[in-house]
């Protein structure tokens, strides 16, 4: 089952499985390392605001809109 990375919650993991949005939507996010394959686990995601999370051993935060384009397998 495939879901925006904006439904995670603190803990979980996903598998990064496909980028949606426009040419600069996508650049930005595989710009950041959210490529198809890569593993992510969300640290920190409250009701408001940017959601924290680790990819390929980096943290990050990712507004809820961008969050919202990147579809993951959840694990």
């Amino acid at each position: 089952m495939t879901v925006p990375l904006s439904s995670l919650r603190p803990g979980d993991r996903g598998v990064v499985v496909n980028i949606l949005g426009g040419p600069r939507a996508r650049q930005r996010l595989v710009g950041m390392g959210l490529t198809p394959g890569v593993i992510i686990q969300i640290l920190e995601a409250h009701s408001h605001g940017p959601i924290i999370i680790s990819a390929g051993g980096v943290k990050f935060a990712i507004g809820r809109g961008m969050a919202d384009k990147v579809i993951v397998r959840k694990l």
